[in-house]
């Protein structure tokens, strides 16, 4: 479990795609599309509103050969974001640092609440409350 970082800061602007790889995009495009009154999330709906947690985490890699096998298809540096709904919650696995920093900054911009940011500082503006 990460430590509680803040949370996040209501952004004015919309992140920019154009910051990710076209492979990131598409795989974004794909499990997460944002919308005006919700986010679908490898096909589960979340209403903005309900969303009160982000936490964003390193993914572990295994040594050996199936390690080797996931570090060369999917590069060295992976993490898993898990966006928290009441009791529930979706993650979108494996996904690059950019692709986290675009999901993360999303939330920002669409959510009109305060959402509480736990795990890699430096994806978007953090306020302590």
């Amino acid at each position: 479990m990460s430590e509680l970082l803040g949370y996040l800061q209501r952004l004015n602007v919309r992140p920019d795609p154009d910051d990710l790889t076209p492979s990131d995009w598409t795989h974004l495009q794909a499990h997460f599309q944002p919308g005006a009154a919700e986010v679908v999330v490898n096909g589960e709906p979340v209403i903005w509103t309900h969303i009160n947690e982000i936490e964003v985490v390193k993914a572990a890699r295994e040594r050996g050969p199936a390690g080797w096998l996931v570090r060369q298809m999917l590069g060295e540096d992976r993490y898993h974001v898990g966006i928290y709904f009441g009791h529930y919650e979706v993650v979108l696995p494996n996904v690059s640092l950019k692709s986290a920093e675009y999901v993360v900054r999303s939330i920002a911009f669409y959510a009109p609440q305060q959402v509480r940011y736990k795990g890699v500082p430096g994806l978007s503006p953090i306020a302590n409350e």
